[in-house]
């Protein structure tokens, strides 16, 4: 058996610097739809169909991530990555063209059948980045290194879709200040999406030996000589749903993230409209920024302490969710009330407590269950792994997003903190099996490496 292909810091950047701006270019797509939508309604294109729209979309991006993650885990994940993009970037356009095109004001028939169907192929393509790209990354952060410092990583990592929300108002902002045509503000997303898909699809290796074949075939090309040390990439075997689910502990998250989804969701969602009651539109799109701020440290420091704790990532989580209860219940009693500074403050602060349980669990947390012993460390069940989190987590999301109009309509604003608030409960209840496991040590061993390769870490490194 030839040795596996050397692991360099300089390839885990590249690799982490691709996937990371990837995943924002999709977050970039979406905040910048998002933020249009107010456009979309002045040219004739219904509340109604919006709202369809977004719960197609997140319907779609449900059952999506699960499939997307078993695409990435049996076939080429750089390429699946840049399949997701290009198609991203096909139906953002599409969008555009219906509107220059006025399919909006063409009857309802036309308008659902047309901006709907776009739509809910747009989930399925913008669900492939989250499964396939914290795939890619658990091929190549397998190091002793990483492996003690997997929630800095990916905490850190996890900043890309804070990174897409914030730059997508900046988009919107400076095409109105330089009086572009509205829909500009969906345009560059388009362009965004298709570069950088080319990027994913021909510059990122996927896994260490693909890395090195091609290096390898590039220094046979130049030469004129046949290498034959090149270590054959391992033959894929991606896991079911059935095996995925039957791993301890993915069932309890699947659920519990979906109530931590929910609250995240509204925020996206419905924020910037709630801002918009006491702000004017620009101030409002910015002012909801500082959420995405907060949310960004979030990760990196639950990605932290959770290391620190010897990967107690569930205890960690549990403890984020209960300080920002008392905050949700402070914004349903007075969010109409608080000064602008103190609002401000508090939506940062929320973005922290909020942003760092979400992202984790799709990310350190995944990567932690995916090596577990009951499916013998494959490192192809990743992807499976995060797309089934994540896809749960969106289908409880999108019942969520269904609830939120009806909520507002019939209770008003400040129903939905306390919708928000309940939802945070719960997903703490969920999270007690996960604490006891924690508390008692009663977490199963990590799968006892192979002999050779890469994914290999001594008894000497694992006590490190």
């Amino acid at each position: 058996m030839a040795d596996a292909p050397p692991i360099t810091v300089k390839m885990q950047a590249w690799v982490y610097f691709v996937t990371w701006i990837q995943y924002a270019a999709n977050h970039i797509t979406r905040k910048c739809y998002t933020n249009v939508k107010n456009v979309m309604i002045k040219l004739g294109l219904s509340k109604m169909v919006l709202g369809r729209m977004d719960a197609g979309f997140m319907f779609t991006y449900a059952f999506g991530a699960p499939l997307a993650g078993q695409l990435g885990d049996m076939y080429d994940p750089s390429m699946i990555l840049g399949v997701g993009l290009y198609g991203s970037a096909a139906c953002i356009f599409m969008l555009i063209f219906g509107m220059w095109n006025h399919l909006g004001e063409s009857g309802p028939f036309i308008a659902n059948t047309y901006f709907l169907g776009v739509y809910l192929v747009f989930g399925f393509f913008q669900a492939i980045g989250g499964p396939v790209g914290t795939a890619i990354m658990g091929n190549w952060m397998v190091t002793p290194e990483a492996r003690r410092n997997r929630g800095l990583i990916y905490g850190t990592w996890t900043t890309h879709q804070y990174l897409g929300n914030i730059i997508a108002p900046v988009i919107i902002v400076l095409c109105n200040i330089s009086h572009a045509k509205w829909w500009w503000g969906l345009m560059w997303p388009v362009f965004i999406n298709a570069g950088w898909g080319l990027v994913c699809h021909f510059a990122l290796p996927a896994t260490p030996e693909a890395h090195a074949r091609k290096e390898a075939a590039e220094k046979a090309a130049l030469t004129g000589t046949t290498l034959n040390t090149v270590p054959e990439e391992p033959a894929k075997r991606g896991i079911t749903i059935k095996e995925a689910l039957q791993i301890p502990s993915v069932a309890g998250y699947c659920v519990a993230f979906g109530f931590m989804k929910t609250i995240n969701y509204v925020l996206f969602f419905w924020l910037p409209l709630f801002l918009q009651t006491h702000f004017e539109p620009d101030t409002a799109n910015m002012i909801s920024t500082l959420y995405d701020f907060g949310m960004m440290p979030g990760g990196i420091i639950v990605g932290v302490v959770s290391d620190a704790m010897g990967g107690r990532r569930g205890c960690v989580i549990v403890v984020f969710l209960l300080i920002l209860c008392p905050l949700l219940m402070i914004m349903a009693l007075f969010a109409d009330t608080l000064n602008t500074f103190t609002l401000m403050v508090m939506l940062a602060c929320m973005g922290i407590l909020i942003g760092g349980p979400n992202n984790i669990v799709t990310s350190a947390v995944a990567a932690d269950l995916a090596e577990h012993p009951s499916i013998r460390g494959s490192k192809s069940a990743l992807g499976t792994v995060v797309g089934l989190i994540n896809g749960s987590g969106s289908f409880v999301a999108a019942m969520g997003q269904m609830a939120v109009p009806l909520i507002t309509d019939a209770l008003g604003w400040s129903a939905l903190w306390y919708f928000m608030l309940c939802s945070t409960v719960i997903s703490c209840l969920l999270m007690i099996p996960k604490i006891k496991q924690e508390l008692a040590g009663e977490e199963a061993a990590p799968p006892q490496p192979k002999a050779g390769g890469y994914a290999t870490i001594s008894t000497a490194e694992q006590k490190a």
